[in-house]
């Protein structure tokens, strides 16, 4: 009789510790929320499961970065793999390491890069299954049909430069409507909104900013330039000096390359700001924030020309025979190396 009610303690005690133990787990790996919340993690290289489980608790991913990372490594697999993922607080740290574990990369995220123009969009959108080409280029073609998007849209023009550049959860088969109403609402939130008042004061629309943001976007390499090259544009614009931005240019051309001929500059065009004053008709690329505020908040120069330099960067000059001076210094510094 006594040995049957040590075996049954025992029995107890063991349920009670098992109990206890599986309680914690489910309590460790339960998602962190009820919420449908995609979230991108971006691994441009593999990374060890501690720093991973690390970074998708600071994400709030997860509840227990060691517990993750020590179910990874006893799956064999310590050292998660490159690639994009797609994770939610929804899911539970069993289906997340299940991801990591099998490699399933998502392709429900797409980026569009600074400076892209519509037509390199387009083709971004129809390689990845998103939307078709042509559809999403007729699509930005009819802005108006866009009007319902509480914001100013060109009324006889596309929506070049009104597609803000970012990473955006477009899943394969989204369609070109919903892609652009996306992209405009991104505008709208990132940069109408917050900079609306700003605009007012500079006696800028949003159309006049994203064009000028869209011009620096396209002829500086270097961040911290963007506020110089904006002066040089609203010097020139102040004077009523032809722009002579090469990239306006190419983009009447319908094309891009590296060196502007000087037989291009001849190619009649209302974007040609070499034989056209003012501001071409509209934005020639899709800009960023760093040239938006750029846009907005020029330095205080007088400059009036820049020359590229062979590090990307550019000499900035106050007349033209400054500028042709530092042409010809640039030109015995590249033909010396």
């Amino acid at each position: 009789m006594r040995k049957r009610w040590v075996w049954l303690g025992l029995l107890a005690a063991l349920l009670l510790v098992g109990g206890g133990a599986g309680g914690w787990f489910y309590l460790q790996t339960r998602p962190v929320s009820r919420a449908f919340q995609p979230q991108l993690v971006r691994l441009k290289e593999p990374m060890d499961a501690d720093a991973l489980a690390e970074r998708l608790h600071q994400r709030k991913l997860i509840r227990n970065p060691r517990l993750l990372a020590w179910l990874l490594r006893w799956r064999g697999k310590p050292t998660a793999a490159a690639g994009d993922y797609e994770f939610s607080p929804n899911q539970s740290l069993l289906e997340i390491a299940d991801i990591l574990v099998h490699e399933r990369f998502t392709r429900n995220w797409v980026t569009i890069p600074e400076g892209w123009t519509l037509a390199r969009i387009a083709e971004r959108l129809h390689e990845r299954g998103i939307a078709d080409k042509e559809a999403f280029l007729a699509l930005c073609r009819q802005p108006q049909r866009f009007k319902d998007i509480d914001m100013p849209l060109p009324e006889n023009l596309h929506l070049e430069g009104y597609l803000f550049p970012s990473t955006y959860r477009l899943p394969p088969g989204t369609g070109a409507e919903q892609a652009i109403r996306t992209m405009l609402e991104a505008t709208r939130r990132y940069v109408y909104l917050p900079h609306k008042q700003k605009m007012e004061e500079r006696g800028l629309n949003l159309h006049e900013l994203l064009t000028i943001a869209s011009m620096v976007e396209k002829e500086v390499l270097h961040d911290d330039e963007r506020p110089r090259v904006a002066s040089v544009i609203y010097n020139r614009l102040r004077i009523n000096m032809p722009l002579q931005i090469d990239a306006t240019v190419l983009y009447g051309m319908g094309l891009w390359k590296e060196r502007v001929l000087y037989k291009d500059l001849r190619h009649q065009s209302p974007y040609n700001t070499y034989l056209r004053r003012g501001l071409p008709p509209g934005p020639i690329a899709n800009p960023g924030l760093a040239s938006i505020r750029a846009a907005l908040s020029p330095e205080q120069t007088e400059y009036l020309f820049y020359v590229a330099q062979a590090d990307g960067y550019h000499r900035f000059s106050r007349t033209y025979e400054e500028h042709l001076r530092a042409i010809r210094e640039i030109r015995q510094t590249k033909s010396g190396e």
